[in-house]
C-alpha cells in the first residue's frame, strides 16, 4: 500500500460518521467540498472581489492557480486553504520584511 492510500485509509478509520459519506462522495468526484458539485474556476478579479481584496495582493501573494488555455485561473476552496497553510504564513512574514527593510533604508521608519 502507498504512502497516499495507507493516509487515505488512516483518515477513514478516525473520521467522524457525519463527515464519511461527503468524503466519499467527494473522493468519487460526485461532489464537491462545498456541497454545490463541482467548484467552477474564477479570475484573480473575481476571487479578490469574493474575498474583499485586490487583485495585485493576490497575486503578490502567489496564490495557487490553474493555467487553462494560456489563462490563469483560481478555485475558490483552493485559494482559502493556501491562505490558511504554513507556507501563506511564511510568504506573508518574508514580504513584511522586506517592505519594513525597505522603508528603514529610506529613511522612513
Amino acid at each position: 500500500m502507498d504512502k497516499m492510500t495507507a493516509e487515505l485509509v488512516e483518515a477513514a478509520m478516525v473520521a467522524p460518521d457525519d463527515r464519511k459519506e461527503p468524503a466519499l462522495r467527494l473522493l468519487r468526484g460526485e461532489q464537491h467540498a462545498n456541497g454545490k458539485g463541482v467548484e467552477p474556476y474564477d479570475t484573480l478579479r473575481g476571487i479578490g472581489k469574493t474575498l474583499n481584496l485586490h487583485p495585485a495582493t493576490l497575486w503578490r501573494w502567489k496564490i495557487p492557480g490553474h493555467d487553462l488555455g494560456g489563462r490563469r485561473r483560481f478555485i475558490l476552496s483552493e485559494v482559502c486553504v493556501y491562505l490558511k497553510s504554513a507556507e501563506f504564513l511564511t510568504r506573508v512574514a518574508d514580504l513584511k520584511a522586506a517592505r519594513r527593510a525597505k522603508f528603514q533604508t529610506q529613511g522612513v521608519v
